[in-house]
C-alpha cells in the first residue's frame, strides 16, 4: 500500500515508480547552486514554484532562475519547483484527480476532472465539468475522452487507493514521453 505524507513523499514515489511527470524537485531555500543547476537542466517557457508540505500553500509561476530567486523570500524552509504544464495547455484532453478504489466487487472511482484548456489540479473542483462516485463499470466513465488513458495508467502501475492528480495529453510529453503526465499522488494529506 501506498502512503504519501507531503509533497515531497509524493514526488519520491512518483520517481521511484518511475512514472511520467513533468521534471521536478524539492530544494532547501538555500540551496541556490541546486536550484539554479535545475534551470540550466530543465529548458522550459514557464516554471512552477510551490511549498511542498502545505496543502494550497505559496505558489508562484517563474519564467526563469532569476525570478524563481526573488520568489525563494515566499517560502520558510524547502520550495518545489518543477516545468509548468500550461505552455502544453492546447494538448490538454483531460485534467482531473481520480482515485480507483480496489474492491471485492466492482471497482469503484471517484473523478473529478475537465476537459477545457484552461482546468488546472487548482481549479477542478471549482467548476468541474466531470464530478462522479461510480463503478468501473460505468458507462460514462468510459465516454469521458481520455478516461481509458489514465485507467490503463493506474492499471499499468497499480496506482490503486491513491489520489492521483493526472493529465491527459494528446501528444507525448514529461519525462518519459507519454500520454498521461502524473502531477501528484495523495494519501495522507
Amino acid at each position: 500500500m501506498i502512503v504519501i505524507k507531503n509533497k515531497k513523499d509524493s514526488i519520491n514515489k512518483m520517481k521511484e515508480l518511475r512514472l511520467n511527470y513533468f521534471q521536478l524537485d524539492v530544494f532547501n531555500v538555500d540551496d541556490i547552486d541546486g536550484i539554479k543547476a535545475f534551470f540550466e537542466n530543465n529548458p522550459s517557457e514557464e516554471y512552477v514554484m510551490r511549498s511542498p508540505n502545505k496543502t494550497n500553500g505559496n505558489f508562484f509561476y517563474v519564467k526563469n532562475f532569476e525570478e524563481a530567486q526573488e520568489k525563494l523570500k515566499y517560502f520558510s524552509d524547502e520550495v518545489t519547483i518543477d516545468v509548468s504544464y500550461r505552455p502544453y495547455k492546447d494538448f490538454i484532453i483531460l485534467v482531473g484527480d481520480i482515485k480507483v478504489h480496489k474492491g471485492y466487487g466492482a471497482d469503484i472511482v471517484d473523478l473529478t476532472a475537465r476537459t477545457d484548456s484552461e482546468a488546472t489540479q487548482r481549479n477542478i473542483y471549482e467548476e468541474p465539468q466531470y464530478n462522479l462516485h461510480t463503478t468501473l463499470e460505468d458507462d460514462k466513465l468510459w465516454n469521458i475522452p481520455g478516461f481509458s488513458k489514465i485507467m490503463r495508467y493506474i492499471t499499468e502501475h497499480e496506482l490503486y487507493d491513491v489520489i492521483v492528480e493526472f493529465l491527459v495529453y494528446d501528444c507525448k510529453i514529461g519525462v518519459n514521453k507519454e500520454n498521461v503526465v502524473i502531477s501528484e499522488l495523495r494519501t495522507g494529506y
